[in-house]
């Protein structure tokens, strides 16, 4: 594990632009990352909404029993 930090702390160094820092690069980068999984949370969110909406209007699929059992064992809480 400690060789692919390492391996990560080069290749980030190695493609900085030119105008930032190392530090400033891995920040910038740490942003996005962050910005993305929130992204990602707010999408899963919505569609489970839009998931319990249509279970909701078609009760005879029988399906809304699963999307219970699946939202029990996993929010988007667990994809911090």
């Amino acid at each position: 594990m400690k060789y692919l930090k390492l391996a990560v702390a080069v290749a980030v160094v190695r493609s900085r632009p030119s105008n930032m820092t190392g530090q400033q690069y891995a920040e910038q980068l740490c942003a996005r990352y962050q910005q993305t999984q929130l992204g990602w949370k707010h999408e899963l969110s919505r569609l489970k909404q839009q998931l319990s909406v249509v279970l909701q209007q078609q009760p005879v699929l029988g399906l809304s029993v699963l999307f219970k059992i699946h939202t029990y064992r996993g929010s988007a809480d667990n994809f911090r």
